[in-house]
């Protein structure tokens, strides 16, 4: 699972997370999400790419729980209070799990 959250619909998609209930994970514990804060860049020859800006593994309760501590984490990292300065777009992935014990 991906997505990509553009820095004016963090806000929207937070406010539409709150309305519905987590899912907590039958053996109680939180999910985990790689987190990346992107930037477009474009080349010389004017040509757009995708810079990754940050990354983080987040333990949340929901999506929007894992963006909302990523950005406060990116935020204590780059000495910044906006992390749109230095991103356009958030990446939310669940973290593969891991093979259960024998």
């Amino acid at each position: 699972m991906g997505m990509l959250l553009e820095a004016d619909q963090i806000l929207l998609w937070r406010e539409w997370q709150n309305g519905r209930s987590a899912n907590p994970q039958e053996d109680g514990a939180m999910p985990s999400f790689n987190v990346r804060f992107i930037k477009t860049v474009c080349d010389d020859t004017g040509e757009e790419h995708r810079a990754c800006q940050a990354a983080f593994k987040v333990d949340a309760a929901s999506p929007s729980a894992a963006a909302q501590q990523a950005e406060i984490d990116f935020c204590k990292e780059k000495n910044v209070r906006d992390w749109t300065v230095f991103a356009d777009v958030i990446e939310l992935r669940t973290a593969p799990a891991l093979p259960a014990a024998p």
